[in-house]
Parts: C-alpha cells; sequence; structure tokens
C-alpha cells in the first residue's frame, strides 16, 4: 500500500515540477501560482519522506 501511494506521491510530484518549469518558461510568469505550485511541491516530498521512513523500522 505504501509503496504504491509512494509512487502516486512522485507522479503528483513530477506533474508540479513540468507545471513550474512551465510557469518559469513564460515571458511573465504568475508568482502566486508558482509560489503555490513551490509550496505543493514541497508538501509532496515531506510527505513522501515520512511514509519513506515509516518504512524503514
Amino acid at each position: 500500500m505504501s509503496a504504491r501511494l509512494i509512487e502516486r506521491l512522485k507522479a503528483a510530484h513530477e506533474r508540479i515540477n513540468k507545471q513550474i518549469e512551465f510557469e518559469n518558461s513564460l515571458l511573465q510568469p504568475d508568482e502566486a501560482r508558482l509560489s503555490k505550485l513551490k509550496k505543493t511541491k514541497l508538501s509532496l516530498k515531506d510527505r513522501m519522506t515520512r511514509i519513506s521512513a515509516s518504512l524503514v523500522i
């Protein structure tokens, strides 16, 4: 279960990363959108880290 969840979180993390790259490629990136995307990406990474740590125990 947890391994499958981590894979889904990794996929979501990559999608967010691509959205960030796209937004940064624009002449006038939406800073509010970028901020929200970056916070979401960090939240996903934190969640993956917590789940991975609980699997190691």
